[in-house]
């Protein structure tokens, strides 16, 4: 999880979007518009809607195959 973070506030990063409210140079001069629900406003991306939608989309077949294999179990 830490390598996939990094790499996704890498590749924002490199593309121009601010990455946790810091602009930085990147290879495009990128301007966000729209709803911050979508974009994530001044604070980039990972504030928006988006990446919580695509995480659980992965998480959630992961979960599902992690309970019919056996390995989540319940506190006692």
């Amino acid at each position: 999880m830490i390598g996939l973070h990094f790499a996704w506030n890498a590749v924002e990063g490199m593309l121009g979007i601010p990455v946790s409210g810091i602009v930085s140079q990147g290879f495009f001069d990128v301007e966000l518009s729209g709803p911050a629900l979508l974009t994530g406003g001044s604070f980039g991306l990972e504030a928006s809607i988006v990446p919580v939608m695509i995480s659980l989309m992965i998480a959630i077949p992961m979960l599902i195959r992690a309970q019919r294999k056996g390995h989540i179990h319940s506190r006692k």
